[in-house]
């Protein structure tokens, strides 16, 4: 696998968020069938009342807010895995240093997340359990990234950090426009500030004589 694998062609971000809103029909994976409702291990299930469309709202969210946290969850928790690879798996010394503070960052990310979405009254869930989307690293990206070391990983680790970074800048940016709750919009701000402010500052790859791949 190389890194031209792992950072997939972008799609339409706007088609992306409006997808991430259609949560009771499903997202599709490109098998046909509906993907299996995964239950987050970090936040209890809360009741949820329904709009005519069958989207889940409450109070001042409206179906973009809600699809673009549930997206935004699902994308960082899958981030998070593969910022906790580099302590073991990294060559180089600016790649740790970059990715210590930024995994920290997603964990406090993703509290805010999930406590909109209680607030919002949604079952936390993740719809996008094993999708193959933009910015998102998949489990088998995962487990790929995993099995190096060295430069090697620091390669396919940068191209899908940065593919993530990309991607979650630009919803980021459409949910402002398309969202109503303004804490929903506040974070989406930050996210979309901070996403490009660690793109800005992602190391770039070395190659290195010393570059290993697990066996």
């Amino acid at each position: 696998m190389t890194a031209a694998t792992v950072t997939r062609r972008a799609g339409s971000v706007a088609a992306l968020l409006a997808a991430a809103t259609l949560l009771t029909a499903g997202c599709d994976d490109g098998s046909g069938k509906p993907p299996r409702e995964a239950r987050s291990t970090s936040a209890a299930r809360h009741p949820a009342t329904r709009s005519p469309s069958g989207q889940a709202t409450s109070g001042t969210f409206n179906s973009t807010d809600i699809g673009w946290l549930q997206l935004m969850i699902a994308m960082d928790d899958q981030a998070t895995l593969l910022l906790d690879l580099v302590p073991d798996h990294a060559f180089d010394a600016g790649v740790k240093k970059w990715a210590k503070p930024v995994a920290t960052a997603y964990r406090d990310e993703l509290v805010q997340s999930r406590r909109l979405l209680a607030r919002a009254g949604v079952p936390d869930t993740n719809p996008h359990r094993g999708h193959d989307m933009p910015g998102m690293v998949t489990d088998d990206e995962l487990r790929t990234i995993k099995g190096t070391k060295g430069a090697a990983f620091d390669t396919l680790f940068l191209a899908a950090i940065r593919e993530h970074l990309d991607q979650a800048a630009k919803i980021a940016h459409s949910q402002r426009s398309a969202g109503a709750d303004p804490a929903a919009k506040r974070l989406a701000a930050r996210v979309e500030k901070t996403s490009l402010t660690r793109r800005a500052r992602l190391p770039k790859a070395v190659a290195h004589a010393a570059t290993t791949t697990a066996r």
